[in-house]
């Protein structure tokens, strides 16, 4: 009885009144018209991405940064000091970060909140389950060095989680990920 009653809080709604600025709701309007939804449809989602995503990113240490100058920096290391980065960033951030993010430091919470950055960071990613497989692709389109900055922090957090039966690949532009869990 008590998941029943937790189902129903967590599908309850209320209704709340705002005062918003003129000029912000008028970009509200324009983008629930661009996005073909509600302006109801889009505040909640503001709303939700924040809670879900923006607030436990900021305590985890998430910040915005140009993808311009993110670029410049990864390209202008080797190749050999990518891996140094993420194998040191993933041995003492990975735990807390995770952790942070989604409240559990598993290899499931891990992937979750991938897709939630790649939905907040609006990247273009395809997520599958095909029996006992998933496999995620991320089309960043960011280059060579990019796409072997994140696949070598996929495989560390692979280490990390001491997971066999999973596999990354990359592209000059992409990323995949295939497991079996």
């Amino acid at each position: 009885m008590l998941n029943k009653t937790n189902n129903l809080e967590k599908h309850q709604s209320e209704t709340i009144t705002f005062r918003i600025g003129k000029p912000i709701l008028n970009e509200i309007r324009d983008e629930a018209q661009n996005k073909l939804k509600s302006i109801n449809t889009l505040v909640n989602q503001i709303i939700t991405t924040y809670i879900v995503w923006h607030k436990p990113a900021k305590k985890a240490g998430f910040r915005y940064f140009d993808t311009a100058l993110v670029l410049d920096l990864i390209n202008s290391i080797s190749e050999e000091q990518i891996d140094k980065i993420v194998e040191n960033h993933c041995k003492v951030r990975l735990k807390e970060i995770i952790l942070m993010l989604t409240g559990e430091n598993t290899f499931s919470s891990f992937i979750k909140a991938i897709i939630k950055w790649l939905d907040v960071s609006e990247f273009n990613y395809k997520y599958d389950t095909n029996g006992n497989f998933k496999t995620l692709i991320i089309y960043f389109n960011m280059g060579r060095k990019w796409s072997l900055f994140y696949k070598s922090y996929l495989q560390s957090a692979i280490e990390y989680y001491k997971l066999i039966d999973v596999s990354c690949e990359m592209t000059d532009n992409s990323v995949i990920i295939k497991t079996k869990y």
